[in-house]
């Protein structure tokens, strides 16, 4: 009997070895927008990154989204975003982060995600930092 489960065990943990957690799944999210940030791939940004519901406030501005970012972030210099910490909670997410540029005051903000069609998007910027409890 032993001998059948051990198989099924150890194929069992390699399975759950390949998925990652949501932590490190938002994690990776921000880190894929800040190098977008720092590329000034705002195609990517608008396409891949941002949550439906930052786009649309930014459409009902009347400013496409690449138009927006190009103007928002286009005169950063080396920005960079280094996560702190993330807390999940369902579809939601909250991340601590410490930005940087060059010749700009470093930053200790907190970014918003949602999961959107199985993707986790950035649908707020730069909020006031609220302490996140879970670490990357």
């Amino acid at each position: 009997m032993l001998a059948r489960i051990a198989p099924l065990a150890a194929l069992l943990a390699l399975v759950a070895c390949g998925q990652e957690k949501p932590t490190q799944q938002v994690h990776d999210a921000v880190d894929r927008f800040g190098k977008a940030v720092a590329g000034k791939d705002y195609q990517e940004l608008c396409d891949n990154l941002l949550a439906a519901n930052l786009i649309r406030a930014l459409e009902d501005q009347g400013v496409p989204c690449e138009l927006a970012l190009k103007t928002g972030f286009g005169s950063v210099k080396d920005p960079k975003i280094a996560v702190k910490t993330v807390a999940v909670n369902g579809d939601k997410a909250l991340v601590s982060v410490h930005s940087t540029a060059a010749g700009e005051t470093p930053s200790d903000d907190t970014i918003a995600l949602v999961k959107e069609k199985g993707k986790w998007k950035v649908s707020s910027l730069a909020q006031p930092e609220q302490r996140p409890a879970t670490q990357p």
